[in-house]
């Protein structure tokens, strides 16, 4: 691995330790949804598959020997597509038991009873003329998305082996997570139609609440926890197979995630947004390691602001009773230009929120999917509470339309722990990105001050890592010819 690599790689382990650490404050919320308490036109469908969900200790770092073993055990029973090597959670790095190998076979050695394709990801020299064989799990040797994106070791111990890649770990075949738990369970087409459904449904119902300060659900302001890194398919894509993950996408953005598995696990050149201080982009509010940092919660009755992060700063500002511009390439609050994490309006259910996010910039999410600047989506924020009606989390439902990179909506169901009000807890740290780390050569390269490099600067609105991949990796491969959008023949 470059020195980059494991610089990156010791960056993204001590982010884990911090992740882990919060993460484990939660309860056990399990991938429960929210129950209106009626039929709903679109909110609540129960899922089709439930992912277990292991219990946690309080803290790792003082948990006790009989939390851990417990946590250790129960992690036994996750259905892991894997390969990987979990470490051994609240140890220190170094010490302790080895970590726990999950994965079929190792070293480039194939499953008792798989029969391993002619080429696979690991062995092609031209994935693109692989197509036919992506819907197939032994092309990705039946990793993970996850699973094959930490073969190099990028958040826990490398599985690649002692030949890479030729000698890439397996995940199991026989393990997937259902297809049909990760689509929209609703009827809907546009994110548009499903607001407009769940508004109406609300009017039926007597709302929406027109909230003042005086009846706002003020008490679900406050500092919540991340939620439970093992809790849904997308948040870390452990218990899915890969050519699962690409039946919801489209042929171009098919090609987009092959290509990024490509240069994760064969080629050994990752691009990761984050760690060239480039934008994370939407979608990595939904990624456990992204968003890991305690979220701040601030109810207002014409505003809710939600602040998240870990290598960059996630803050939805959510304007409630306001209606979108129809007038520009997508629904709009402002000017007709796409924002990094869109703009979302919503509106109030007594003490749900319901909200519509458009005029997204579309970007990447490294170890899972592009998606486009015609993202929306549809999310429902239900708090949870106990025998005394006191909110002691928040449900959130999010329903993702993309016609560009979906054939279907898809959905993610989270769930937080409210952790204090402001009145207690460590404030929200807001996050500065200094680059230290820049693409030299196609590498991501660890630098110094006061050195000097040759650097191109990237044409951050055209798929910068994909640019990177194709100049420095990709000479003599067959890319299919992309439509001229500007032709007119």
């Amino acid at each position: 691995m470059a020195m980059a690599s494991k610089f990156v790689g010791r960056i993204v382990r001590r982010t884990v330790v911090v992740a882990l650490a919060v993460s484990f404050v939660s309860p056990v919320f399990g991938q429960r949804v929210a129950d209106p308490g009626f039929k709903s036109v679109g909110r609540g469908a129960p899922l089709a598959a439930v992912l277990p969900t292991p219990v946690q200790p309080a803290t790792l770092a003082n948990a006790n020997p009989q939390e851990m073993q417990r946590f250790v055990e129960a992690l036994k029973s996750y259905p892991f597509v894997g390969p990987l090597n979990l470490p051994a959670f609240g140890a220190p790095r170094g010490s302790g038991p080895a970590p726990q190998a999950i994965g079929s076979a190792w070293n480039g050695e194939s499953p008792a009873g798989v029969k391993p394709l002619p080429v696979d990801i690991f062995t092609s020299k031209d994935f693109y003329q692989d197509r036919a064989l992506w819907t197939d799990p032994r092309y990705f040797r039946c990793n993970s998305p996850q699973g094959l994106e930490m073969q190099r070791g990028a958040i826990f111990p490398a599985t690649i082996g002692n030949d890479p890649p030729r000698s890439a770990a397996w995940g199991y075949c026989d393990r997937d997570y259902p297809r049909e738990a990760i689509v929209s369970p609703y009827k809907f087409k546009t994110a548009q139609e499903h607001y407009e459904a769940l508004r109406a449904e609300t009017k039926r119902r007597g709302g929406p609440t027109k909230h003042t300060y005086a009846t706002v659900p003020g008490e679900i302001s406050g500092r919540y926890a991340p939620g439970n890194i093992f809790e849904n398919w997308y948040t870390l894509m452990l218990a899915v197979q890969f050519p699962t993950v690409l039946s919801v996408l489209t042929p171009e953005y098919q090609q987009r995630m092959v290509q990024d598995a490509f240069h994760q696990g064969n080629t050994n050149a990752p691009q990761w947004p984050s760690q060239y201080c480039w934008p994370e982009g939407f979608m990595r509010r939904w990624y456990a390691f992204a968003i890991q940092f305690p979220q701040s919660v601030i109810v207002t009755p014409s505003l809710v602001q939600i602040m998240a992060g870990v290598a960059d700063n996630f803050v939805t500002n959510i304007q409630v009773g306001r209606d979108f511009r129809m007038d520009g390439a997508v629904p709009r609050l402002g000017a007709d230009v796409p924002r990094w994490y869109g703009e979302t309006v919503g509106f109030w259910d007594h003490d749900v929120l319901i909200t519509w996010t458009s005029n997204i910039q579309g970007w990447a999410a490294h170890g899972a999917f592009e998606f486009s600047n015609k993202m929306q989506t549809i999310e429902i924020y239900t708090p949870t509470r106990d025998a005394k009606g006191r909110v002691t989390g928040l449900n959130h439902e999010a329903v993702f339309y993309d016609p560009d990179a979906l054939v279907e909506p898809i959905r993610i169901i989270r769930n937080y722990a409210k952790l204090s009000g402001f009145e207690e807890g460590a404030p929200y740290t807001f996050i500065e990105c200094i680059p230290t780390i820049l693409p030299v050569k196609g590498h991501a390269t660890a630098v110094s001050p006061g050195q000097v490099i040759e650097y191109e600067v990237p044409d951050t609105y055209g798929r910068p890592w994909a640019q990177i991949w194709e100049k420095y990796f990709e000479k003599g491969m067959k890319k299919p010819t992309e439509e001229d959008i500007f032709s007119f023949k």
